[in-house]
């Protein structure tokens, strides 16, 4: 299956736009959570021998990546039925900005219909779809567009914490990976932000499945059993296997769907998902409740003791 892949000098251009574009913005924790979840949260679990009895033996761990290595004002692709072309909900004629939002969803409405007779969740690809708008200026990619539009209608920002976490995870030892819905600039947001791919900062390419690569997104099992079966290639086991995300339906139930150990990020209010009117996830709950991601590593291992 094809996807856009840039060009050196298209993939400079576009990593510097999301430098110039992209904020800090602070990242706030949920004032509280359902009860269900409190017993689970890892700022309960301060000592390292708590926390191995209820994640043994874990020895790779993979990540979603909006909402959880990326605070994220939108999370995914929305498929909300949009505003009929041309006004605003309230009679007023639509301005671009409104004219982009509804021509975008529009248009991921007919492929998400189009794409349900192979998987109950199909991904789209945004620049595709930005190639066929009509207001699209005639010297710019579809490409950049996509970005453009992207860094408008959803801004994100680096999770505190995450470059840290990626980077004592990795020196331990343990296998790193990312299974996330994403588009063709997700990676790039790594070199913008981070300073490097995310190969350069020790995912394992073969360990690492865009929704956008494959036309099929969380929580479809095939999308995580595709990392799977380079897991089990590698001599691992499915329960040795940590999923991390913020969603409740495309992480942790998608994750545990296919055998995998699971944590939920539950460090930003604005990202977090738990999806409690949604049956799938009303009895369901994670292996581990993360309220930071520096919380991971030592719930993972242990410091060597002293004296």
């Amino acid at each position: 299956m094809s996807y856009f892949v840039p060009t050196p000098e298209e993939e400079a251009r576009l990593v510097s736009l999301i430098g110039d574009y992209t904020k800090a913005t602070a990242v706030f924790p949920p004032k509280e959570l359902p009860p269900r979840f409190e017993p689970l949260r890892s700022s309960k679990r301060a000592k390292p021998q708590q926390v191995d009895e209820l994640l043994p033996g874990i020895r790779v761990i993979l990540f979603d990546i909006y909402g959880t290595l990326l605070s994220s004002t939108a999370g995914d692709i929305s498929t909300e039925k949009p505003p009929a072309p041309g006004v605003t909900s309230s009679g007023f004629i639509q301005s671009a900005y409104e004219r982009e939002e509804t021509f975008f969803r529009q248009a991921v409405l007919e492929r998400h219909l189009a794409g349900y007779a192979s998987t109950p969740y199909p991904e789209v690809r945004v620049e595709e779809i930005w190639e066929t708008y009509p207001d699209k200026p005639k010297d710019m990619s579809a490409a950049e567009y996509a970005l453009r539009y992207e860094l408008v209608h959803n801004p994100v920002t680096p999770m505190p914490g995450a470059l840290s976490c990626i980077r004592q995870l990795g020196q331990a030892g343990f296998e790193l990976g990312l299974v996330s819905n994403a588009q063709f600039y997700t990676p790039l947001y790594f070199k913008a932000l981070w300073g490097a791919a995310p190969e350069g900062l020790g995912f394992t390419k073969t360990l690492i499945a865009y929704s956008y690569r494959h036309g099929r997104a969380k929580p479809d099992p095939e999308l995580f059993q595709i990392v799977l079966a380079e897991i089990r290639n590698k001599g691992y086991q499915v329960d040795e296997c940590l999923y991390v995300g913020n969603d409740m339906l495309n992480d942790v139930f998608g994750a545990q769907n296919v055998g995998m150990r699971t944590a939920l990020f539950a460090g930003d209010r604005q990202s977090l998902r738990l999806r409690e009117d949604n049956p799938l996830c009303r009895d369901l709950l994670p292996d581990l409740v993360l309220d930071s991601l520096a919380d991971l590593p030592r719930c993972l291992y242990k410091e060597p003791s002293r004296g």
